[in-house]
């Protein structure tokens, strides 16, 4: 934790240098480049969010206090036990981005549907949130139902809605572009048979950057390879 903290008071210093020299090159030194030091810069100034992989509570509480002594501007990843750290979170204003909607419980004492509506606790708590499935690029597809499960364990259908399009670019910092359809964004659309958050439902279209991309895998080649096969 020192050589972590040293390195971003170390980074905090060469922003200033830099900024310094910027503003009067002539009677400033210019700072010896250092490319880490240099991507570190608008972090350790909260212009971009670091996240802290955490779950327990003891971990989520270490993290935020760590995170405020530094200035830098927190999120929680994981976030097991979130809703057990909420008071603090809250008042910090850190947000959680959940991943582990779809798992087991973390305690043998904890009831199945721990997680299941977890996300809705931490939102009643008034905790920002988002809805993740982990890592694993390979889960991304399942995404809508993780935010369709803390739906129908609690969480509000609309905020499960948000926490997997709107509030996670709030999130990154990049809801002027990303999260809602409004004018001026990226054009990234889909259109559905029915509700996205059900199982049942089947996109039907999708748009990337306003062009429509086609919806044909080697799993939909397959389907209809093999559909009417007795």
């Amino acid at each position: 934790v020192e050589e972590l903290r040293k390195l971003l008071r170390d980074a905090e210093a060469y922003g200033r240098a830099a900024e310094a020299y910027q503003r009067d090159p002539r009677s400033v030194p210019r700072p010896e480049t250092d490319i880490r030091l240099a991507a570190l810069v608008p972090f350790v100034r909260g212009e971009r969010p670091v996240l802290f992989r955490a779950e327990r509570e003891r971990d989520i509480r270490a993290a935020v206090r760590f995170a405020d002594e530094m200035k830098l501007k927190a999120v929680i990843v994981g976030g097991a036990e979130a809703a057990r750290a909420a008071a603090l979170l809250k008042e910090k204003n850190v947000p959680v981005i959940l991943d582990g909607t779809l798992n087991l419980p973390l305690r043998e004492d904890d009831g199945y549907d721990y997680f299941y509506e977890h996300a809705a606790k931490v939102h009643a708590a008034g905790v920002r949130f988002a809805i993740s499935t982990g890592d694993s690029g390979a889960h991304v597809r399942d995404l809508p139902f993780h935010a369709g499960m803390s739906a129908a364990f609690g969480l509000p259908k609309a905020e499960a809605l948000k926490a997997v399009t709107l509030y996670p670019a709030q999130i990154m910092g990049v809801a002027d572009r990303l999260g809602s359809i409004e004018v001026g964004k990226i054009a990234n659309l889909v259109v559905a048979d029915g509700d996205l958050l059900e199982a049942r439902t089947n996109v039907r279209h999708l748009f990337i950057g306003g062009r429509q991309v086609p919806l044909v895998s080697r799993h939909t080649m397959l389907y209809d390879q093999f559909k009417d096969r007795k």
